[in-house]
């Protein structure tokens, strides 16, 4: 009897053990989720994330507060992402530097492959090649051959973001001299291209469309495999004599590595029911391309991306001690 005693003990001891986490995931969310953006308001990123932002707080029954921390190529809002609680009411957003700063940079405060866990892929946006309309240059050929005799600066939103990338690698197929700028976020950055601070940027074209449109930058090629329904008279880069080029910039969301499974589903399913039909055309009208795919998609692209960088990073001078 008392051995008898002792394993319905064990068992009820074991089974809360094992239930406490379920019953935890069962009550989450109990609080807001923070979604923290690396680049400052107003940049394609902050512009995504607050599209869906207001859906997904209804979906999830909490309220979605998105934390803008830019700064350092975005490695300020990821370290505080690998640090934060793994509870899921922190959530970073990541694109394109966060699996190109491995590739280029010997030290991080964060192990990116070990210290995340991917939730979903939301949406990728091609990138635009912009001037400022005062440098005299209308095509992208144009620019090629100026840029040999003159000497140019492009902005960017730090070292390993999808700018400094994006021109980098022109740079080292186009053999041209191009200095970067970098600022503090994208959005900054573009206001100086506007502003004649800077002379180009590769730009997103969810952020740059309007200014397009008006005239204070001129478009000179995408860096899409394909030309832009939004700009049909614009080439690729590609097409200009760069078979192959292409760099796009995506949208994903991660969270610390120790979150619950369950958890983590909810999360996973939440963002893709967040692009709605409404959501998705909202966004494809300024040239983003929804995409609303799970962990295991954003964890294949961030390996792909990773071994691409890397192998830039062996051919040029981009590797940062």
């Amino acid at each position: 009897m008392r051995e008898l005693r002792r394993a319905v003990q064990f068992f009820v001891l074991a089974f809360g053990v094992l239930a406490a986490p379920m019953a935890r995931a069962a009550e989450w969310p109990a609080a807001p989720i923070h979604i923290i953006v690396p680049f400052t308001p107003g940049a394609s990123t902050d512009i995504v994330v607050r599209t869906i932002a207001p859906k997904l707080s209804e979906l999830l029954g909490t309220g979605v507060i998105v934390e803008n921390r830019g700064g350092a190529g975005g490695l300020i809002a990821t370290e505080a992402g690998a640090v934060a609680k793994p509870d899921g009411y922190t959530l970073l957003v990541v694109t394109t530097s966060f699996a190109a700063q491995p590739a280029i940079m010997e030290k991080l405060p964060y192990d990116t492959l070990k210290d995340f866990a991917p939730i979903a892929l939301i949406a990728d946006l091609p990138g635009v090649l912009v001037i400022n309309p005062g440098v005299p240059v209308k095509t992208f050929a144009e620019l090629l051959a100026y840029a040999k005799s003159h000497p140019l600066t492009y902005g960017s939103a730090g070292v390993g973001t999808f700018p400094h990338l994006g021109i980098e690698l022109l740079k080292s197929r186009a053999k041209i001299p191009l200095t970067q700028v970098p600022y503090k976020g994208a959005a900054q950055a573009l206001t100086d291209v506007i502003a004649g601070h800077v002379d180009l940027k590769l730009d997103a074209y969810v952020s740059a469309n309007a200014h397009i449109a008006d005239g204070s930058l001129r478009a000179l090629a995408v860096s899409s495999l394909t030309r832009l329904p939004e700009l049909p008279d614009v080439p690729t880069v590609a097409e200009s004599g760069f078979p192959g080029f292409e760099v796009t910039y995506w949208i994903g969301v991660v969270a610390p590595a120790a979150i619950p499974d369950p958890v983590r589903a909810r999360l996973q399913k939440a963002f893709a029911e967040s692009l709605t039909p409404q959501n998705r055309a909202s966004l494809a009208k300024g040239g983003v391309r929804p995409l609303g795919e799970g962990s295991d998609a954003l964890q294949s692209l961030i390996g792909r991306e990773l071994d691409q960088w890397t192998k830039l990073a062996k051919e040029t001078d981009l590797t940062i001690k």
